[in-house]
């Protein structure tokens, strides 16, 4: 994982050659990777323009590379990655470049697309101002030359898909179904490694195959499937790859991967994945795969494969999901945006919801499937997903001015800690036959608000990680603090969950970095940095040796785990 940009990444391409690999941000900086070797070391940096890079190309030689997008003085910058020295000038548009693509075959040649709604056609190398060629009357959003150099295409928001002479820049004619390529913005379009077939998607939710030299449609396919948010399911990106799958991608996140035969060009029936739209709250390992819950309102499968599989919910506004935790047997219980309890089990939600008693802070499913909920305005159990809660407020709980913030409890369930906003972390005797809890200590090791909790497999350890990134460990029997050397993390713990043998634990924090400590060694940790941009919301061990992550990026993450030494 490359992690040293200090601003959005935008886009990164590996050269043709596959030693190195280019990727640019928000601030107009491009890195140049060296992918030979283990370290994956960084080459190069080069300030290619003085704002956001939208695009980036290598050439055929892996030499040079051209970056467009935003900035003061240029739009476009051509330049050698060894030396960042310059290769030509990107110029003729007046507003900011979309895209750019280069013919990969001497002569090279250089297409730009642009907001102005024209393609500026650019000779080389060194590259200069060729033509600029006004086909399309609205922004032009990509180009794309074909692999064997004799086209290239250009995809506008005027719903068309021009093609054109790869040498000269003339205009060879549209793709056109009907009156247009696509019913509004075209997005994207991709060539076939044959340099036979193109692929273009659109807001209209399309996929579209065309003939390269008639340029007449082969087929589609309506990509949107059942999303009901037409927005959302607009495709915005499509590639046609060597192993003969095209993929698109919607503004949703999901993705769709078609099959193609090429011997009668044709979409097969997609097989879909998914991704999550928004961030994702809640990470658990359940039966051999992960499972996550997002504030899109969806729960991700993650089987062994990578796949990710969408669990299809028929609650009709689809809330967003905050909390999420395994239950008995594949069951897993989940808390949205509603304020509900949830409850799904083989892959279907359960009819039933119950209601909690306010604003959700914090999640814990017991062994026997009973849930903890901590909520603004005390604690919640319930005995399944189908029952009404038992609610203690605060007084009930301890009294004083505080506010739930996080809950654990043993495996047997015998125990439970709920931790303030006062600091503290109070433990509870909890007797199942009545859903009563008694208090029976209180530990006020605490410097700043409790946001994590989790007992050790056999109870005897619980770890308390707060807002301010500190987590101290301590010994449940004897109700003192053991280990206070777990201090690197530096914004709020987001979880914590303690290896199956409870020699180690892993933590999530705000911070977008993952420690895993060690109850032998105090002061050793590995770490995984920069795990997630915005924010690593849950750590779990997918195995002994696997740490599998997710964050506020909406990603799914997984890293091998080995001791420090």
């Amino acid at each position: 994982m490359y992690v040293q940009h200090a601003h959005p990444v935008t886009v990164a391409r590996i050269s043709p050659s596959g030693f190195y690999a280019a990727s640019a941000d928000t601030s107009g900086s491009v890195r140049i990777w060296d992918l030979a070797g283990g370290e994956q070391m960084l080459k190069t940096q080069v300030q290619a323009l003085s704002g956001r890079v939208n695009d980036l190309v290598w050439d055929g030689e892996s030499k040079r590379i051209i970056a467009v997008g935003e900035g003061r003085e240029s739009y476009g910058r051509a330049f050698f990655f060894d030396s960042g020295s310059s290769v030509g000038e990107i110029s003729g548009h007046s507003k900011p470049i979309n895209a750019v693509a280069v013919r990969q075959q001497r002569p090279f040649k250089a297409v730009t697309a642009s907001d102005d709604a024209s393609v500026v056609f650019l000779n080389g190398v060194p590259y200069k101002y060729g033509k600029t060629i006004t086909s399309h009357s609205r922004f032009v959003q990509d180009v794309a030359y074909a692999p064997s150099g004799a086209v290239f295409a250009s995809a506008g928001s005027d719903g068309k898909l021009v093609l054109y002479d790869g040498t000269t820049g003339d205009v060879r004619g549209e793709c056109l179904d009907g009156s247009q390529a696509h019913q509004g913005t075209v997005f994207a379009l991709s060539f076939a490694p044959d340099s036979k077939h193109l692929v273009s998607c659109g807001a209209d939710g399309q996929v579209k195959v065309w003939d390269a030299e008639s340029r007449a449609l082969v087929t589609s396919w309506d990509a949107s499937g059942t999303e009901s948010d037409k927005v959302a399911a607009q495709q915005v990106g499509v590639v046609w790859t060597a192993a003969q799958r095209i993929a698109s991608v919607s503004l949703s996140g999901r993705l769709n991967v078609f099959a193609v035969d090429t011997a009668a060009p044709k979409l097969e029936a997609p097989t879909p994945l998914f991704g999550a739209g928004k961030g994702i709250a809640s990470l658990v390992a359940a039966d051999q795969q992960l499972v996550a819950g997002s504030y899109d309102g969806n729960l991700y499968e993650y089987p062994a494969d990578g796949k990710a599989q969408v669990v299809v919910s028929p609650v009709a506004a689809k809330p967003g999901i905050v909390a999420l935790g395994r239950g008995p047997g594949s069951a897993l219980l989940l808390v949205s945006l509603d304020n509900a309890l949830r409850r799904v089990e083989g892959g279907n939600y359960a009819p039933q919801s119950a209601a909690t008693n306010g604003h959700v802070r914090s999640l814990f499913v017991a062994q026997s499937g009973e849930a903890f909920v901590a909520t603004e305005q005390g604690l919640d159990m319930f005995a399944d997903a189908a029952a009404a809660p038992k609610h203690l407020d605060v007084p009930a709980l301890g009294g004083g001015e505080w506010t739930p913030t996080a809950v654990s409890a043993t495996a047997d369930g015998k125990l439970v800690a709920l931790g303030g906003d006062d600091n503290r972390v109070r433990l509870y005797e909890h007797d199942a036959s009545s859903q009563s809890l008694k208090l029976s200590g209180q530990l006020e090791n605490g410097r700043s608000p409790i946001t994590a909790l989790a007992f050790s497999p056999d109870g005897a350890l619980l770890a308390a990680g707060e807002s301010t990134g500190k987590i101290f460990v301590y010994d449940v029997a004897q109700r003192q603090l053991k280990l206070h050397q777990w201090v690197f993390h530096l914004a709020r713990i987001n979880t914590i969950q303690w290896s199956p043998d409870g020699t180690h634990a892993a933590s999530s924090s705000l911070d977008t970095h993952v420690y895993v400590w060690s109850v032998e060694r105090p002061m050793k940790n590995v770490s995984f940095k920069n795990a997630h941009a915005g924010g690593v919301t849950g750590a779990v061990w997918a195995d002994a040796q696997t740490i599998a992550t997710a964050g506020a990026d909406g990603l799914v993450r997984k890293f091998a785990f080995v001791p420090a030494q």
